[in-house]
């Protein structure tokens, strides 16, 4: 068969700036003129129709638009993500906040133990530092056998 004004998916895809998705979408809803030709969609080499008046469905203004065909955000979705993006992020920091408070009051429970321990660590020490005028019998018998 002839294909001559006829062109394949991928090529109109790039030609009219289409969404493969889109194009084979509007297929299956017998909403463009195509042809099926060895195992292949042949569509017709010219522009989708828009609708009257220039008025453009969320979807047709999404599939014409150049890059990865992502549908143009709507002011209103827009103002709701960015509310649900601002409240996840206050929730997190809510939580990061708590953990970290969590955090200080354990360090600060340590620093207390540590300061307990230092302070009989000290006392210890200050006791053994006072008795070592008081040597100990076997201290008396290493100094008689090393001088000998």
């Amino acid at each position: 068969m002839l294909n001559k004004g006829w062109l394949p998916l991928n090529e109109y895809s790039n030609k009219y700036r289409v969404s493969l998705s889109t194009l084979r979408r509007r297929i299956r809803a017998n909403e463009i003129e195509f042809r099926f030709d060895d195992g292949k969609y042949w569509l017709s080499d010219s522009p989708i129709a828009k609708p009257p008046h220039g008025i453009v469905s969320r979807a047709e203004y999404s599939e014409n638009q150049t890059g990865d065909d992502l549908m143009a955000p709507q002011p209103e979705g827009l103002l709701n993500s960015a509310q649900n993006l601002l409240q996840e992020l206050k929730n997190a920091y809510v939580k990061v906040l708590h953990d970290k408070e969590e955090q200080i009051t354990q360090l600060k429970e340590e620093v207390i133990d540590l300061k307990t321990l230092v302070k009989i660590l000290e006392s210890e020490n200050e006791r053994l530092k006072s008795n070592l005028g008081e040597a100990a019998p076997i201290d008396s018998w290493l100094e008689k056998n090393i001088d000998n």
